[in-house]
């Protein structure tokens, strides 16, 4: 009987991804190059040498099936990561600001792509049947968030840059995850279920998104964090609330209803329970538990963190596969489109630090700190193909190989940027000690002479 999908090379393939990201992860911790370079980079050699060779591997064509089903999941595990790596008093602190760069970068993103796509459409670039708008809002959410794996270490280990610009950069790389997925959630409602463009009803959606789930994601949270407490000694019990994420998401989703946005409550659910997990001594504090305190244990953070790393590997790796970049004009758009998003990007962190005490280096880091991730990846390769089919069907690959540049590119961008910055502040730092050396040597030849 034929295999759909080859088991050796199947493995071999997934063999040399997970080696891949730990290599790449390596190669972050010790130069500051993100490891999605690496991977976006290794599934775009992996899937010329498939089209070009026809070797007979994990293909793109046999992971099309699957796609819906792991997308899904990476939605589930990287709010959920994001949920229980929050600090709850740093996310307070630094709220107001971190909520102004979230809300000012992200729109401002998401309005300039997406007339960057119907000027496009205008001038004959490119062919759009139907609503060149909707096919510029779609990209624009893609695109419209920072990647918190890549900005949250990163920010963390730039010794110069003030504490509150650590904490807003934070803030705005996990709240714009969950912002971009319940966006384009929201559009696909509209256009699938609802088949009418109305800002009213997608508004409308967004609220009843939100507050369904962050209701039953807080109360869910609560409840299995007293769960979690009594069965922590367990054996592999770090599985079990692996295994309630999944019925959190389902759960939340049917409340909603699949067809109404569902799926986009159940994400904002994970990112909620998560919060709740990750954060329990201190809201049990807050709202005066008189009991002692608990939340997840070290393991089963460890544990999350490492199915989140798997999923992100295998999502950039398998981005890279998909990329047919057939059509030049898909490299020259996601080149506007990462032109478009650095000049707003600059306009986002004036607005949001304006007469906020940021020191000028730290306002650079935050304009360069703008790195696409697994969010981008996984909503171009879930829904790009739907939009596809309905707006431009001879535009196939449109959205995974613009997504491919625009990823590959900020991350590029942040990791030039910042490299620069900190070069140039550690040669100012040199210089200033240097003074202060000579100034000293002066002071003490001046007392000798006396």
């Amino acid at each position: 009987m034929e295999e759909i999908i080859p088991v050796i090379p199947t493995l071999i393939t997934l063999g040399a991804i997970m080696v891949l990201g730990f290599i790449g992860n390596y190669i972050f911790n010790k130069t500051q190059i993100p490891s999605i370079v690496w991977l976006l980079l290794f599934g775009l050699i992996v899937g010329a040498i498939i089209n070009t060779y026809n070797v007979e591997v994990l293909t793109p064509e046999s992971l099309g099936s699957i796609s819906p089903l792991v997308g899904a999941i990476a939605i589930v595990v990287i709010l959920f990561d994001g949920g229980i790596n929050t600090d709850i008093h740093q996310l307070f602190r630094g709220a107001p600001r971190g909520l102004m760069l979230t809300l000012s970068s992200f729109f401002l993103s998401f309005i300039g792509t997406m007339f960057l796509v119907v000027f496009l459409d205008v001038i004959g670039a490119i062919n759009i049947t139907g609503d060149s708008f909707v096919i510029g809002a779609v990209l624009g959410a893609i695109v419209g968030g920072t990647s918190s794996p890549i900005v949250i270490p990163l920010a963390y280990r730039l010794k110069n840059l003030q504490e509150k610009t650590k904490i807003v950069s934070s803030i705005e790389s996990i709240l714009t995850d969950p912002l971009c997925i319940v966006i384009v959630f929201a559009i696909a409602y509209m256009v699938f279920v609802v088949q009418e463009i109305n800002i009213g009803l997608g508004i409308g959606n967004l609220v009843i998104t939100f507050s369904v789930g962050i209701v039953v994601g807080v109360s869910l949270g609560f409840i299995w964090l007293f769960f979690m407490n009594k069965i922590r000694k367990a054996q592999f019990s770090y599985v079990i609330t692996l295994a309630v994420i999944f019925l959190v998401y389902s759960f939340t989703a049917l409340i909603v209803g699949t067809n109404q946005g569902g799926e986009g409550a159940g994400a904002i659910a994970c990112l909620m329970f998560g919060l709740v997990l990750g954060n329990g001594k201190k809201i049990l504090k807050m709202v005066n538990y008189q009991g002692r305190g608990f939340e997840m244990d070290d393991e089963t953070k460890h544990f999350h963190s490492l199915v989140s790393f798997i999923i992100r590997t295998f999502f950039f790796v398998y981005l890279g596969m998909i990329v047919s970049f057939y059509k030049v004009d898909y490299i020259l758009i996601g080149i506007m489109v990462l032109v478009v998003l650095l000049l707003l990007r600059y306009s986002a962190v004036y607005l949001s630090t304006y007469k906020g005490g940021f020191e000028k280096d730290d306002m650079q880091t935050l304009t360069v700190m703008m790195p696409r991730g697994l969010a981008a990846a996984i909503l171009a390769v879930k829904f790009g193909p739907d939009f596809i089919n309905k707006y431009m069907p001879e535009y196939d690959g449109f959205f995974s190989d613009i997504a491919f540049v625009v990823i590959l590119g900020s991350a590029i961008i942040t990791t030039f940027g910042v490299s620069v910055i900190s070069y140039y502040e550690a040669k100012k730092i040199k210089q200033v000690d240097s003074k202060s050396v000579d100034n000293n040597i002066d002071n003490v030849m001046n007392k000798n002479n006396l």
